[in-house]
Order: structure tokens, then C-alpha cells, then sequence
């Protein structure tokens, strides 16, 4: 018998072009805009250690495709998952605007995937207030910067 795939997504429409938006998921620097912080490198086979408040999830990056793909494996340090689950962030180009989700799969009961999905829920709000922010600010260079 198959186990169940139980997943998490969420998903925004945001201010911003993809490629403002993408180092907010991609680099050490921009996860710690919205993470308590971040050790990562955006390259295949990287290790990738996240802490959120007293957790701490590692992982190795699995697929690059910059600026509208990244997906790295997801486990807790303290407290292993009985099985590998993955998390990705996809950016959408619409216009001005970019259609960002971020989905955790490979959750192996509901209890995982209610637990991952209050945690997206908070982190992923998170994410949308940097977002918006990184959004504004490329906003402001782009009129004191006319031609650019």
C-alpha cells in the first residue's frame, strides 16, 4: 500500500518583478530578511540550515532555476521526519507582478502536514511583508533613477 503524499501550499500575488523577488528565497541574505536565520548557497547539493524561533531545519538543495524555481529537502535537526519532504518556491511573472507559492510535499500524516501548514503560514506571511518591501524599494530607485 502507497502512503499518502499530505502537502502544504501557499500562495500570493505580489508587487515586484520575479527577479527583485527571487533572492528573497535563494540567498542567505534574503531568508534572513524573514527568517530568525539562514546558511544556504542557491547551487545543487548545497546544505541548507534554516532556524525558525527554536527550530532548526536542514536540508540540501535539489533544483535551481533562477528567478522562478528553487527546492531544497526539508528535515528538523532536533526531531527528524520519518521521511524526506521537500519545500519549493516558484515566481511568476505577471507584468509588475509576480505569483509566488511556496509547497512542502512528501508529509507523511495529517498531523506533519497541519503542523508544516501553521508553520508556512506564519513563515510565508513573513515572506509577503518582505516582499512588498523589496517591491517599494525597487519602486523608489526606479523614479530617482529615470532610464533605469
Amino acid at each position: 500500500m502507497m502512503a499518502t503524499d499530505f502537502r502544504v501550499e501557499q500562495q500570493a500575488e505580489l508587487p515586484g518583478r520575479r527577479t527583485e523577488l527571487y533572492p528573497l528565497v535563494s540567498t542567505p541574505e534574503g531568508l534572513a530578511r524573514w527568517l530568525d536565520g539562514a546558511e544556504m548557497q542557491p547551487t545543487v547539493g548545497s546544505s541548507v540550515r534554516l532556524r525558525l524561533r527554536d527550530g532548526i531545519a536542514v536540508g540540501t538543495v535539489v533544483a535551481v532555476d533562477p528567478p522562478q524555481h528553487i527546492s531544497w529537502t526539508w528535515d528538523w535537526e532536533a526531531d527528524p521526519l520519518p521521511a524526506p519532504s521537500v519545500v519549493a518556491f516558484d515566481l511568476i511573472d505577471h507584468a509588475e507582478r509576480t505569483h509566488l507559492t511556496v509547497r512542502q510535499v512528501g508529509l507523511r500524516s495529517r498531523a506533519q502536514r497541519d503542523i508544516h501548514d501553521a508553520l508556512w503560514r506564519y513563515w510565508f506571511g513573513r515572506l509577503r511583508e518582505q516582499a512588498e518591501l523589496v517591491a517599494a524599494s525597487h519602486r523608489e530607485r526606479r523614479v530617482t533613477q529615470p532610464g533605469s
